[in-house]
């Protein structure tokens, strides 16, 4: 048998969509694994020391095939790459709800937020202060919580020092030069007899730690896997 001058052009075209077909599928299983192995994470340095780098330890522990990349920025920073899909997950802290347009968003887990005082302050002796009062003094502030303090009242001529961390900002309490604001946890790891804790007695004074994922990573595997590791991370006195 052989087949007709119209059956030899079908068997042509058929052949050449079958070789289309193939390619297709070995290009599209290329992409997919190189989605699912490789991970972007973006996070704030407030996050980064505490809870990040375990959990990217436990994660490169438990799944050592996918590369996993680090991104230390500002929370600003990381709620932009999240928005532009320029990173997989972002991790970063607020003060109160923040505005982030990412696919899926959760709470971490929370702390309050607390004054440092040098032993010296005028304001030493209260068992808890207000922020108006505190603001009054000259306070230190980081380039995250310029922000925070602005809208809730302070002005431009109350922040008498603007530096890059809140370890910083605590180094500057302990030399006498003003007092801050920071998560309570960072304030009661670094107290010490130059240094006074006391809370900040405002409803708002709240730290929240957010992570979210991409639209284009929802439902992935490694995603599910490095939330997990977070999660085994947060403090359970810190989880809501």
């Amino acid at each position: 048998m052989a087949p007709t001058e119209a059956g030899a052009v079908v068997a042509r075209y058929a052949q050449k969509m079958l070789a289309d077909f193939d390619d297709l599928h070995s290009e599209l299983t290329t992409l997919t694994a190189q989605v699912e192995d490789r991970l972007v994470v973006a996070a704030a340095h407030s996050v980064i020391i505490d809870l990040l780098a375990p959990a990217v330890r436990m994660f490169i522990n438990e799944r050592p095939f996918v590369e996993l990349s680090l991104r230390e920025v500002d929370n600003s920073e990381v709620i932009r790459q999240i928005e532009a899909g320029d990173c997989d997950i972002g991790v970063f802290a607020s003060v109160g709800e923040p505005q982030c347009a990412a696919a899926e968003m959760e709470l971490l887990g929370s702390e309050p937020l607390v004054a440092v005082l040098p032993r010296e302050h005028r304001l030493a002796h209260r068992s808890s202060v207000r922020f108006g009062e505190l603001a009054t003094e000259g306070l230190i502030a980081t380039h995250t919580t310029v922000m925070i303090f602005e809208a809730h009242g302070a002005e431009a001529r109350d922040l008498r020092h603007v530096v890059r961390t809140g370890e910083v900002a605590l180094g500057m309490v302990r030399a006498g030069l003003g007092a801050t604001v920071v998560p309570q946890r960072m304030a009661t790891q670094a107290a010490d007899s130059e240094m006074l804790v006391r809370p900040l007695d405002e409803s708002w004074a709240v730290r929240r730690i957010n992570v979210a994922t991409t639209t284009r990573m929802l439902g992935a595997p490694t995603v599910a896997a490095f939330l997990g590791c977070l999660i085994r991370q947060v403090p359970q006195t810190s989880a809501e």
